[in-house]
């Protein structure tokens, strides 16, 4: 099957996986208990909403992405519902507006928001202009009457930083550029749980503008390497290690079309990754891949992470 012709500009590119359009009512879905104290809270994805994850310590929550100010706003009524203790922390696993955008609320609320510190460095790289963008497209972003979004007040320097209580411990782990330059994981050593954000989705919700594509599967691995047996993607239903096994053979069989093609002369609008992912990665293949190409192609081109290159929208 022929890539099709792509009918919207690279500038336009959503923020993150999650649509900027009109709104409609968000349809919260109820929290999934996945191991005592962990729970996976799944976003609305018409709501252009990521997942979040609250996990309860001995005398607090910490909860795992934010989303947009939306999805914040239900977070804050939904929460007490699941537990009283307060929420301290909350963790961006990247920059992007769908995980990243509601810091602000959770401020307000007295946490303290976290990331690690690549994901400070990419706000300053491509805010305000991505939140101006949101403004002008989401009713939630524009509610909140502010001018940029609000960098975590607590940046991340080293590669693990661990919260250890008498109740669990939650490892925040940086394992290199994939999605972003400041993908954060996080990992419950005890319950061997995985939390990914867009690092690892479960199904055809990636967005690589930002991304290392090339190292991106190694960074994976190192996540696969810690043997979890849940995984709780970004975007997409929760699951198990067989979410980064796709995940990774995706973007290693992507990439590898793209190179083999473009080695043969083939341009670029008339490169054809459907025959090498069809059958081996359905589950991540969008029907018009061409931008995914566009982009895979930059980066080889450029022999350098294509987020490292200059791109924008509108």
């Amino acid at each position: 099957m022929a890539t099709r012709t792509l009918t919207t500009t690279l500038c336009a590119l959503a923020i993150g996986c999650g649509s900027l359009l009109a709104l409609p009512a968000s349809a919260q879905a109820p929290p999934k208990l996945v191991a005592p104290g962990v729970w996976f809270l799944e976003g609305d994805s018409h709501a252009g909403y990521c997942n979040s994850i609250l996990i309860e310590m001995r005398d607090y929550l910490i909860l795992i992405d934010p989303s947009y100010p939306g999805r914040s706003r239900e977070l804050l009524q939904q929460i007490p519902a699941i537990s009283g203790k307060p929420v301290r922390y909350v963790f961006d696993t990247h920059a992007h507006g769908d995980h990243a955008y509601g810091n602000s609320l959770w401020t307000k609320a007295g946490a303290k928001t976290m990331a690690f510190a690549g994901v400070t460095q990419e706000m300053n790289l491509y805010e305000p202009e991505r939140w101006r963008t949101a403004i002008a497209k989401r009713d939630d972003v524009r509610a909140i009457g502010e001018a940029d979004v609000q960098r975590p007040s607590i940046s991340l320097r080293d590669n693990r930083f661990v919260l250890r209580d008498r109740t669990r411990e939650v490892d925040f782990l940086y394992l290199g550029w994939g999605h972003t330059r400041g993908d954060g994981w996080v990992w419950l050593p005890r319950e061997r749980i995985l939390c990914t954000g867009d690092a690892a989705v479960n199904g055809p919700r990636n967005k690589l503008w930002d991304a290392d594509i090339a190292n991106w599967p190694r960074v994976i691995d190192k996540a696969a390497g810690l043997s979890p047996t849940t995984v709780l993607p970004g975007h997409g239903a929760a699951g198990g290690p067989e979410i980064l096994v796709g995940q990774a053979q995706f973007l290693r069989d992507l990439y590898t079309s793209v190179a083999d093609q473009l080695h043969k002369g083939v341009p670029v609008t008339q490169i054809d990754v459907h025959p090498a992912l069809d059958k081996r990665d359905p589950n991540w293949v969008r029907p018009d891949m061409l931008q995914d190409v566009t982009i895979v192609v930059s980066e080889i081109k450029a022999g350098k992470a294509a987020g490292s290159l200059p791109h924008t929208w509108q």
